[in-house]
């Protein structure tokens, strides 16, 4: 990485207090989310030798946030975003806690309910920090806050997921859910003092809460506009084909450790998240890189990180040891993280402050429903197919979607072209909302 691609994630630390509050919180929150993501795995997988059984766990920390889109897209654009995510992390903290009461096969239905409520909560974090990103950077600066926050998210899952693997060996499961309840305790300190507003000024009569009437104007916002609803699909592609992070489990124990004990196949699933998180801090570093300010490139990226992912997960599904494993789990992520910070960054930048919230909440939503049925799928099929197969069904899964994409991108852009040029990228919804200020304003 050259000296200026290091300084502006430096400056933008240095100079900016508030987001590095955020940041700070984010660090430490996804530390303890990693700890606990593997330790839930192994819990399952340990306790049920079933994959069905560990992708519902996936499932119920995640499709339930679906059902909530238009409540907590709403809440979002409607209520103060900085006493949301406080609120939400310190619910979610005691949640935490109470995966220790699980010991046994016939108590799993405990994780899933645990899991469903802590992603209850989630659901109306995760928008608000969405939302709130513009607000608290400039608007130059939202591609370089995104490939940052997405490198964490990397980061923490390599160190989380490995610290995880090597804790669970070690010093035993209850260990990593204590650590995630502390995890949350310490984000609701770093947001609570962060002084910048997370929100634009609204007026009184803005602040009525209608979810659904909400949530019918932001999914028209979207539909009117081609660059807005294409980039909220963006997200869904990995949904779809997401099962393959349940693999990352059942490769673990069934193929390249199918004979060690069970902390040795614990240790595994580690190391494959751990290349996971690697590719995702990556991929977003050299995405921005790339990218700079030429916003009309970021579309072609998107397909070819598609292409990226589908490719190395199909090769995955073929690997010989973990350690070839690892290389390309690492590829396949870096093309994912890739993307996930490229929609996110220009979702932002578009998408004015007085909807964004609902516009994140379907994007995020979209996310979890897909992903919720191709783990369901994925967990059924490793219970009945070969994994490799059902790893080379996942990574050409990948590689469709991203030509669905990249044709509905092409038939829309033939069908209102002026609203995908770069200039038009930079200043359409500035025109249509110019009594407000611009987006990221300080």
């Amino acid at each position: 990485m050259s000296a200026f691609t290091e300084n502006k994630y430096l400056v933008l630390l240095r100079e900016n207090p508030d987001y590095r509050k955020l940041y700070s919180g984010q660090i430490v929150s996804l530390l303890g989310d990693w700890f606990e993501y593997i330790a839930v795995q192994t819990l399952v997988f340990q306790l049920t030798n079933s994959g069905l059984a560990a992708g519902l766990a996936i499932i119920a920390s995640n499709l339930p946030a679906f059902f909530l889109i238009p409540l907590a897209g709403s809440i979002a654009d409607r209520f103060d975003r900085r006493k949301i995510m406080i609120a939400m992390d310190l619910v979610r903290a005691v949640i935490a806690l109470s995966l220790l009461l699980v010991r046994t096969a016939d108590q799993i239905w405990m994780v899933y309910v645990f899991q469903t409520l802590s992603v209850l909560f989630a659901s109306f974090f995760n928008p608000a920090l969405n939302a709130a990103i513009p607000n608290l950077v400039k608007r130059d600066q939202l591609l370089t806050a995104n490939a940052l926050s997405s490198a964490t998210w990397g980061t923490m899952l390599a160190v989380g997921s490995f610290a995880g693997g090597v804790a669970i060996a070690t010093l035993g499961r209850d260990m990593a859910f204590v650590l995630n309840s502390l995890s949350f305790f310490a984000s609701a300190f770093f947001v609570w003092r962060i002084a910048r507003s997370f929100s634009e000024q609204r007026s009184t009569a803005q602040r009525g809460l209608n979810p659904f009437a909400d949530f019918s104007e932001g999914f028209k916002y979207a539909i009117a506009r081609p660059q807005v609803f294409w980039l909220m699909l963006v997200k869904a592609g990995g949904g779809v084909a997401g099962g393959v992070i349940l693999l990352l489990t059942v490769f673990s124990f069934e193929v390249f450790f199918p004979h060690a004990d069970a902390n040795t196949q614990g240790a595994g699933v580690g190391l494959l998240q751990a290349a996971r998180g690697l590719g995702i801090l990556i991929g977003p570093l050299l995405i921005a890189r790339v990218v700079g300010n030429q916003i009309g490139r970021a579309q072609k990226l998107i397909m070819l990180g598609f292409l990226l992912t589908g490719t190395s997960y199909i090769f995955f599904g073929i690997a010989p040891t973990i350690v070839v494993g690892m290389v390309f789990v690492f590829l396949a992520h870096a093309g994912w993280g890739s993307n996930w910070t490229l929609s996110a960054a220009l979702l932002q930048r578009l998408v004015p402050d007085h909807i964004r919230g609902r516009i994140f909440s379907m994007d995020l939503g979209i996310l979890t429903l897909t992903l919720a049925a191709s783990t369901f799928i994925t967990g059924i099929a490793v219970d009945n197919f070969s994994p490799h197969y059902v790893a080379l069904a996942l990574g050409i899964t990948f590689i469709c979607y991203g030509a669905f994409w990249s044709a509905g991108v092409f038939l829309s852009q033939r069908h209102a072209p002026e609203k995908w040029t770069e200039g038009s990228m930079s200043h359409e919804f500035v025109q249509e909302h110019a009594d407000a200020p611009p987006l990221g304003a300080e």
